[in-house]
This record gives structure tokens, C-alpha cells and sequence, in this order.
């Protein structure tokens, strides 16, 4: 299953030369962390142009595989999986609407493929917002393996899984997929998404653009410093490899509330495509009503009403994350001819029913679309007997630390109010090529108290490790502004035992789970599986 990545290849890609910022530029990496790397290392050894070596194993994966349907392709640092959650909850929407009966047009079968998994290697692709059946998945997945080793293609376990899920697509007859880059993007796996293949060079191009075409929309959310090793030191460098996803002549999406640099940078790599904002005539902005736009789209619009109790709006990165899913979903639904562009032709009922789609696509993905492991209420009580729910988040970075330190603070002002301390408890564990400095000193107060703990080996992405239980310790005790004023405790590798301490610390008060997705992972495993005896 590919060339795996161990400690001593880490190392050496340290090693490799004293300017990384020069050995990035030779060679970008692309695909999950330490995979990229190996990317890398196996770039250096052969020679070979690292884009050729990514083109060639997912193309070859591939290469004969017709993949017909159409994908709203989502990049970004941080709310791609929300977006993705989103988008997926639009189409469903679509799907039972009037308007859709009304046009007498089938519904259409709209599938996701979203990383990391998180119980089960699989659950990171769906069907019609349904977790792929394993049989399907296994079929399909030893079939790909096997032309990897027949081949000799030596594929990452990110290409082989991405070919997988591409492949599921094609055999379940797909219409619309939504599909999030796993790292950076322009040399990301899924970029292979109306890219020519050997079968399609020789067809007409009519004929190409059926056997793989372009996506609909390309969808880029907030950006932020992440993964810099591999992507780059500053945000325009982040953004330049986030915008390799786009296509000539594909719209585009992004988050409005990016920095200034970020939004310079992918207007300009978008060249002539157009970008999608809410200044945009197509967009059905006469549909939504006050609230509605008040709630989601207020920094957006001009036409937005302004309501002085600013508690009544939407927390800004999930109105941030609908905004750039909504027009996503909209503008792919037109360029389908499932909705229109133009509305002055309408009928007056027409119009009605047009009327209640939009909102409803809004609302609908709000209240239902649900991503597990951000800013999830969790009950623990089957796995440590704690009979209040737990705050349950992947934050492992500086930007979604600042997301889930938002929604720490309330809870630290509600208990504050029943008891005479606010000191929160905390499960963490990270990743061991992240920085977890400035994460640590968002989330940490005076009075915490940390539990540090070390997930467990990631089913299919055996270069994922974790960072010791005792070096996450150090970094607690390193933060400046606490400084002495926050208990942490190394747990090895014993998540179980981490979350009954923590809960019997916590005594009733908040106790949140944050760090890394493969953490939020092993939690939920945990208590699907029951492994947890009390």
C-alpha cells in the first residue's frame, strides 16, 4: 500500500538542506503531513520533478477510470469539512424542494469526500449523505490496490484512498460530488479533477470534457498559517497553493473575510474566472428575508439590516462558512440548469417557489448539517460515568483554536455563575509535527487543568503521529502567561484512562477534547464500540 515513512525518513527530510524555504519552492508537497513529505524525500532520491511524480501516480491510479461527474472542489485551511457538511445539506434541500418537482428534473445523487476519517477509514465518503457501505468501499479499494501493485505505481495512501472515493463515484452513478483537498491543493491528490488522462488525450474534446470534466465551482475557505513547512511562511504563499485548484473558466468562491493579502492573491490567480460575491446579479439575494440576512450574511451586504443586539447574529465562522457554502451550492446548481441565472422571465409562482428554496437551502444546512468533532456537545457518561456533556473539537491550529476558544469562554462564564471557579479541564492530544505553542496559549487560562494524552496509530495513514504525552506537557508549562498556573499531566497513550481522570478532575465543570481530529477520533470509537467497562 505505497511506500510508507518512517521516524529515521522524517529526520532526514529535516536534514535535506539548511533552506527549506529553497527546498519547498523545488519541491511543494502535497497530500496529508508526513506523507508530503515522503513525497519529498522520494522526489529528492529519484530526480524527478515532485509534480511529475504526483501527476503520474494519481493520473496512473486513474487513468482509465471515466470520472463523468461534476465536483464543487473546496480548498482552505480552516471550515472546509463545514463547507463541504453545507453544500452536501443544499443539494439534499434541492432534492425535496418544490422547485425542483416543479421543473419535472430527477433528483440529482450527490456523494462527499472530506479527510481526515474519523472512526472508521471509510466514514470520509458518502452517498446521498450516507457513509458508503464497507462492502462497496472494500471492493473497490482492493481493486485500486491491486493496480497500484500491479503497476508498480508505489501511490501515497492518500492517492490510493482519493482514487477509491473516485471511483465509488463513477460506479454509483454520481452527479454532483463535493470534494475537500486534503492539503494545500495545487499538487493535492483531488486535483486530478478535470485534469486530461491518457484515455481523454485522445478523444475530441467533447468527448474529454464527458469523461472528465471540469468542476463546477471551485470553493476556497479561510485561510490561515498552517502547515507552513509544507505550503509556505506567509499567508500569500498558503493562498498561491490554495488557489492551485482552480480551473480555467470554473467560478469561484472564497471566504470574504480573509485578510487583504489572501484576497489579492486568489483574485489574482483567478484571472478571468468569475468570482462569485454577493455583489453578483445571479445570486438570488431578493429571496432572503431580513433575518435571514442579518444572521448570516450582514457583513456581506450592503443591503443587510442592522440590528444593534449583536448577540442575535450567527457566530462569524459559521456565517462565513455558509456564505462561501451557499453560493457554492447556488452557483453550481445553476451552471447544472437546476436553477436560473436570470429571474426577471419568471412566472409570479415561479418565483414563489424559487423564493422558498433559497432560504430554505440556508436554514436547512444551519439546523441539520452537522460535522462531528467541531464544537460538539458530547455525553461521556458510558465511557467515565460523568453525567454532563463535554465539548468535543479538532482544533489544531492557531485559527480554529481561536473558533473553539469563543465557545470555551462562555462555558467558563456559565459555570463561573453556579461555582466560584471557571477553570476548565482539558483532554488534549497533537499531532508531532505541529507547533502547538500558540494554540496552547489561545486556549489556556490560570486554573486549567490539562490531561495530555497520545492518539492511537490512524487507519491508513501510518506516517500520523502523535506528539508525546511529556513534550505536550513542556509546551503547557512554556507558556508565558501561564506560567505555573495550569496543571498538566502526561498519559501516554491510555486515552481511556485521560478522559476518566479528567472527568473526576473536573468534577462537574466544563472538560473539553481538542488538539487533533485523530484524538476526536479515538474518543468516538471509544464510545461506539463500548471498549469502556465501568
Amino acid at each position: 500500500m505505497g511506500t510508507l515513512l518512517d521516524r529515521n525518513d522524517a529526520s532526514f527530510f529535516s536534514t535535506l538542506t539548511p533552506d527549506t524555504g529553497r527546498l519547498r519552492k523545488l519541491h511543494p508537497t502535497s497530500g496529508h503531513g508526513r506523507d508530503a513529505r515522503q513525497h519529498t524525500i522520494s522526489c529528492r532520491q529519484d530526480q524527478i520533478p515532485y509534480t511529475t511524480l504526483i501527476e503520474q501516480r494519481i493520473s496512473r491510479l486513474l487513468a482509465e477510470t471515466s470520472l463523468p461527474w461534476r465536483a464543487i472542489h473546496v480548498a482552505g485551511t480552516n471550515g472546509k469539512g463545514s463547507i463541504c457538511a453545507y453544500v452536501s445539506s443544499m443539494l439534499e434541500t434541492y432534492n425535496k424542494s418544490d422547485w425542483r418537482r416543479s421543473t419535472c428534473l430527477r433528483a440529482l445523487k450527490h456523494a462527499r469526500f472530506t479527510s481526515p476519517h474519523l472512526v472508521d477509514r471509510w466514514d470520509c465518503i458518502t452517498l446521498d449523505q450516507q457513509v458508503v457501505p464497507f462492502k462497496l468501499f472494500s471492493r473497490i479499494e482492493q481493486a485500486v490496490l491491486q493496480r497500484n501493485d500491479q503497476e508498480a505505481i508505489r501511490a501515497s495512501e492518500f492517492e490510493l484512498l482519493t482514487a477509491t472515493a473516485f471511483e465509488v463515484f463513477t460506479h454509483e452513478d454520481v452527479d454532483v460530488a463535493v470534494v475537500e483537498v486534503g492539503l494545500g491543493g495545487r499538487l493535492d491528490a483531488t486535483n486530478v479533477i478535470g485534469q486530461a488522462s491518457n484515455s481523454s488525450s485522445q478523444l475530441g474534446i467533447a468527448e474529454a470534457n464527458a469523461f472528465r470534466p471540469p468542476p463546477l465551482v471551485t470553493a476556497i475557505s479561510k485561510i490561515g498559517l498552517d502547515h507552513q513547512a509544507l505550503l509556505g511562511n506567509t499567508l500569500r504563499e498558503i493562498a498561491s497553493q490554495k488557489a492551485g485548484i482552480m480551473k480555467p473558466g470554473v467560478p469561484v468562491v472564497y471566504d470574504l473575510s480573509n485578510a487583504d493579502e489572501v484576497k489579492t492573491e486568489l483574485h489574482a490567480r483567478a484571472n478571468l474566472n468569475r468570482v462569485v460575491t454577493w455583489a453578483d446579479a445571479e445570486l438570488p439575494t431578493r429571496f432572503l428575508d431580513p433575518d435571514l440576512k442579518h444572521a448570516f450574511f450582514a457583513d456581506e451586504l450592503a443591503t443587510a439590516p442592522t440590528i444593534p443586539d449583536p448577540t442575535s447574529r450567527t457566530p462569524d465562522h459559521i456565517r462565513s462558512n455558509m456564505s462561501v457554502a451557499f453560493r457554492a451550492a447556488w452557483t453550481a446548481l445553476q451552471r447544472l440548469n437546476r436553477v436560473p441565472s436570470d429571474y426577471d422571465h419568471l412566472q409570479p409562482n415561479e418565483l414563489t417557489t424559487l423564493g422558498d428554496l433559497a432560504p430554505s437551502m440556508i436554514r436547512n444546512a444551519s439546523q441539520h448539517a452537522r460535522v462531528p468533532g467541531r464544537l460538539q456537545p458530547l455525553s461521556i457518561e458510558a465511557l467515565t460515568g460523568r453525567t454532563q456533556d463535554i465539548l468535543l473539537d479538532g482544533a489544531h491550529n492557531a485559527q480554529s483554536a481561536e473558533v473553539l476558544a469563543a465557545q470555551v469562554d462562555k462555558l467558563r462564564a456559565s459555570h463561573q455563575q453556579q461555582a466560584s471557579h471557571s477553570g476548565v479541564t482539558w483532554v488534549l492530544a497533537c499531532s508531532s509535527t505541529k507547533d502547538v505553542s500558540e494554540m496552547l496559549r489561545i486556549l489556556l487560562r490560570p486554573g486549567d487543568k490539562v490531561f495530555a494524552v497520545e492518539f492511537g496509530s490512524v487507519d491508513g495513514m501510518p506516517w500520523v503521529e502523535p506528539l508525546g504525552s511529556e513534550k505536550l506537557v513542556e509546551a503547557v508549562e512554556s507558556v508565558p502567561a501561564i506560567a505555573g498556573q495550569v496543571e498538566a499531566v502526561a498519559c501516554g497513550r491510555d486515552v481511556t484512562s485521560a478522559m476518566r481522570r479528567a472527568s473526576n478532575a473536573a468534577e462537574g465543570g466544563p472538560m473539553v477534547v481538542a488538539g487533533s481530529l485523530y484524538l476526536v477520533g479515538d474518543v468516538l470509537r471509544l464510545l461506539r464500540d463500548g471498549i469502556a467497562r465501568t
